[in-house]
């Protein structure tokens, strides 16, 4: 395959793969009250439904129970209407919510409904598109069960609740009931994929410092990553930044050093940044430094002709010597503060790899150097 025909391939396969992984399912919330509850009903996962709110009006008795023969099984009879005009503070609600970080889009909202005898004389929904600001419909109960229904097409890629109220207006003195039944509300829901895909994320001891690791299985406009310690899980301070390789399907690694953990549990979490500044947090995880370890590592490694630097855990009093690869010990001297050491060799030592010969607590132990 020539070079052009693979970009015209890679283009292609860049412009589909969002409209493969957020592509949109369709979902039906339903309030059927067949079983004497107040209670809604969702095909989809992705959508929560609560049950039915009232506000300044009553689920009424009639006949000992709750909710009356319906359009289909019970419906749910609402009493308690203002007498005269009508009042914006009394009304039904039925709300839906996304879930699992999807986004809705309704389409549709529908519903059965008629009235007792003296029932309310007007009835009106709204929704929380506008702030329940405007009437989407408005229509006469009558006594027998009749159909509303609404397009919807200013609720598009919700993040949070969406709500309609029945509202209903100028019922007579004697208490006439609103029945309802029925009522659904039709959409999509979207899932959008997170930007980060992560397989995993480690933090391991490596002497008096946390090696962390992580890897990702798909990133999506991702700008860099961000690692943070923390003693407590509640404070954070950062170790590094360091940068995601933006969109790819492919399997990325990555990886940082801590060189100043604590003794005993340290915590990091792993942040991901995307380039439009939003970020997600995967869980924390945790290493530990035995404080009671003497610990001796050679820090940088290579080191550079003149100076070895050393860091020490609990061996301030290690014995140390440099061999050459011969086994011969290199003359120089030993610089101590408290944690590290610098090994100061006589003269500028060539480049290549030498022996650090560590004994402390009668305990020997060699360490290879690189000088370059």
């Amino acid at each position: 395959m020539d070079c052009l025909a693979m970009r015209f391939l890679y283009l292609f396969c860049w412009l589909l793969l969002p409209l493969m992984t957020w592509a949109q399912t369709p979902f039906t919330a339903v309030w059927a009250f067949d079983g004497e509850n107040k209670a809604g009903t969702s095909n989809n996962v992705s959508v929560s439904v609560s049950d039915m709110a009232t506000s300044n009006v009553t689920v009424s008795t009639i006949n000992t129970i709750a909710y009356v023969a319906g359009q289909s099984g019970k419906a749910v009879n609402v009493q308690s209407w203002t007498t005269t005009g009508c009042n914006d503070t009394e009304y039904v609600t039925f709300t839906i919510a996304p879930a699992s970080g999807a986004k809705l889009t309704v389409t549709q909202f529908s519903f059965y409904f008629n009235q007792s005898p003296a029932g309310p004389t007007l009835l009106k929904i709204r929704s929380s598109a506008d702030n329940f600001a405007s009437d989407l419909y408005s229509q006469a109960p009558t006594a027998s069960f009749q159909q509303g229904s609404i397009s919807v097409s200013n609720v598009v890629d919700q993040t949070g609740p969406v709500s309609f109220r029945v509202y209903a207006c100028s019922a007579m003195a004697t208490g006439g009931a609103l029945r309802l039944d029925e009522v659904t509300i039709n959409g999509s829901t979207t899932i959008t994929p997170l930007p980060v895909t992560l397989l995993y994320f480690t933090a391991k001891p490596d002497g008096d410092r946390i090696q962390l690791a992580w890897a990702t299985t798909q990133e999506i406009n991702a700008d860099h990553f961000s690692v943070e310690h923390s003693l407590d899980l509640a404070e954070y301070t950062p170790v590094g930044d360091i940068p995601s390789k933006g969109t790819t399907d492919e399997r990325q690694y990555y990886g940082l050093t801590d060189l100043n953990p604590q003794p005993g549990i340290n915590y990091y979490r792993l942040k991901q940044v995307d380039r439009d500044g939003s970020m997600q947090i995967f869980k924390p995880v945790s290493a530990i430094i035995r404080d009671s370890e003497p610990v001796v590592t050679i820090y940088p490694n290579p080191a550079d002709t003149d100076r070895i630097h050393l860091r020490l855990w609990n061996a301030d009093d290690a014995s140390i010597r440099l061999l050459n690869l011969t086994g011969q010990s290199v003359s120089g001297q030993l610089q101590r503060t408290p944690g590290e050491a610098d090994f100061r060799p006589a003269q500028p030592l060539p480049a290549g790899f030498y022996w650090l010969e560590v004994t402390t607590n009668n305990l020997r132990r060699t360490l290879m150097v690189l000088v370059r």
